[in-house]
């Protein structure tokens, strides 16, 4: 058996099943590529879960067009495909009680499933046979723990695979079905340590081949939109990792505490490096960024590591009070793909449910840039109403929109933090009551965070565009705030593109804000490692040779 494989051919049949099935879908609800959306008022036998879809789909759409229909559809599918994998590895390494995995002493059922049914029979009479009531109550549960993942509110599960998608993708997780040309699923596809990550590959690997075909054979075209995930997907070997994150944190902890035995178990630090003497500081104190993090490959090798050193430094001995400060001051990443961020987010709880079994993260300091801000004002005219205490912010409110308008293509390349920072100065200086607060960093943090809760509060407004609006200008300041901090370690396999194949937007950024970088994404990415490093501070890429010996870099 390949457990690769056999997670190449699910994931590939997944993102097929799903796809597809949410495209005929929306067709149901009224909402088509190629017309207008049908009014909701003309579809009088669509069921209560199709009309809220619909709902969900028009909100979405407001603001976007119709070309938003394909990021609906991928943002749809990759949440369901993420959701049912998540809960599949959750319970094949034992986190939780089986809701995927189907058994015959249970009547083909899942471990929950069969509760259910014995105990709320009516929620299993409808067509689904109850599953869709099982994966809602147990994406309740596990909110409490990955909101980021499991929200059972979320937008992109408004809109729910038909019941026979949902069983074959069930089926195919479980084990019951395999996939073509492939052996059926064990626990063991689910429990190896690099599964979540090889499954994010997999997702982009067709996409990624189509994208590069186009650029072969279409003059002229440009990688660009949604087109830069795949076209800058790459997996990063677990060797790779350990060597980059052991000889840049580690390097850190061994010039604070150059007789620490902390090495002896990194088997790719190297020993006879020159290590810098470094001022110490708390284990707390130190902070790592990936800014193109992907599935977070760097950040569970960092919180290996970090866990290793609290429990040395000592100051914090419980394994989940070690988990929370890992989580809440010491990691910290940043991606285009909301898909990748949602593994990543899963893979970083995981990690530390190996360390704390019962632990339940308060915050993860993770944000996907697939941000969409209304160019008018409307929105935020309207939440200043509501927030009339908020007014004097406009300005720097209206500098992060305009900053962002690219964002989904920058990523972490986006210059946002100077221009904000520059008009929050002056909001500070302009008016005294504020300045109560003498530390800058203090004050700017906690007025960003003011501004979060009550993004936050939009977010979960009822009303769809509202949320929509809230939950986009949260990330938002999210990103300011990550991208304003400066870390000790950076540390990353950045994007890969040259300049010929760069969209316009990009091309254009790149160009005006990392020009010795211009010629790929790759160096553009180290300039921003530097600005986003402390003074003194670690940057450990992954690169090409060329900027070490080509002129035009």
């Amino acid at each position: 058996m390949d457990p690769k494989a056999i997670l190449k051919g699910i994931v590939l049949e997944l993102r097929h099943i799903l796809e597809s099935d949410l495209e005929r879908r929306l067709a149901a609800i009224g909402v088509r590529r190629d017309r207008p959306p049908a009014p909701v008022d003309e579809l009088p036998h669509l069921p209560p879960e199709d009309v809220e879809a619909r709902c969900v789909v028009d909100a979405f759409l407001e603001g976007r067009g119709q070309a938003a229909i394909r990021d609906l559809l991928r943002e749809a599918a990759y949440t369901w495909a993420n959701r049912l994998l998540a809960l599949r590895c959750l319970e094949a390494r034992g986190l939780i009680d089986e809701v995927i995995l189907q058994k015959d002493a249970y009547g083909g059922r899942s471990l929950q499933h069969h509760r259910l049914a014995r105990r709320q029979p009516e929620r299993c009479s409808g067509e689904d046979e109850g599953l869709y009531a099982v994966l809602f109550d147990e994406f309740a549960r596990r909110a409490v723990e990955l909101p980021l993942l499991f929200n059972p509110k979320a937008p992109e599960v408004a809109l729910r695979p038909s019941v026979a998608a949902l069983k074959r993708c069930i089926g195919l997780l479980s084990g019951t079905v395999a996939a073509k040309a492939q052996e059926a699923a064990t626990d063991e596809v689910f429990t190896a340590p690099d599964a979540l990550g090889w499954a994010y590959q997999y997702w982009n690997t067709e996409e990624k081949d189509r994208v590069f075909e186009k650029v072969r054979t279409q003059k002229g075209a440009k990688i660009e939109g949604a087109e830069i995930i795949p076209a800058s997907c790459i997996y990063t070997e677990p060797y790779i990792v350990k060597f980059l994150v052991q000889n840049s944190l580690g390097a850190i902890w061994m010039g604070m505490y150059p007789d620490s035995r902390l090495r002896e178990a990194w088997e790719y630090c190297v020993p006879g490096a020159d290590r810098a003497s470094v001022a110490k500081k708390s284990v707390r104190e130190i902070a790592f960024l990936d800014p193109a993090c992907g599935s977070g490959h760097f950040l569970i090798e960092a919180f290996e590591l970090f866990y290793e050193m609290y429990r040395e430094e000592g100051r914090v001995t419980e394994p989940a009070e070690i988990c929370a400060a890992i989580l809440e001051d010491n990691l910290y990443g940043i991606d285009i793909d909301g898909r990748a961020i949602q593994i990543a987010a899963l893979a970083l709880l995981m990690k530390a449910k190996e360390k704390a079994p019962d632990f339940v993260p308060r915050r993860v300091n993770l944000v996907a840039t697939n941000i969409h801000l209304p160019s008018d004002k409307d929105h935020l005219e309207v939440f200043l109403r509501k927030h009339p205490e908020d007014k004097p912010l406009k300005p720097a409110l209206l500098e992060i929109f305009r900053g962002l308008a690219h964002v989904k293509e920058l990523g972490s390349l986006v210059r946002i933090e100077q221009p904000v920072e520059k008009e929050l100065r002056y909001l500070k200086e302009a008016q005294p009551l504020l300045a109560d607060a003498t530390d800058w960093g203090a004050w700017k943090h906690g007025l960003l965070a003011r501004l979060g809760v009550h993004f936050e509060t939009e977010a979960n407004a009822p009303d769809l565009s509202t949320l929509f609006f809230g939950r986009d200008a949260e990330k938002g300041l999210t990103l300011v705030d990550l991208l304003a901090r400066r870390y000790d370690v950076v540390a990353t396999n950045p994007p890969y593109m040259g300049s010929k194949n760069m969209g316009a937007a990009v091309k254009r950024h790149v160009e005006g804000h990392f020009q010795a970088g211009k010629r790929d994404l790759y160096a553009a990415f180290i300039l921003r490692a530097i600005e986003l490093a402390n003074d003194g501070g670690r940057i450990a890429m992954v690169t090409q040779q060329s900027w070490m010996f080509l002129r035009s870099f």
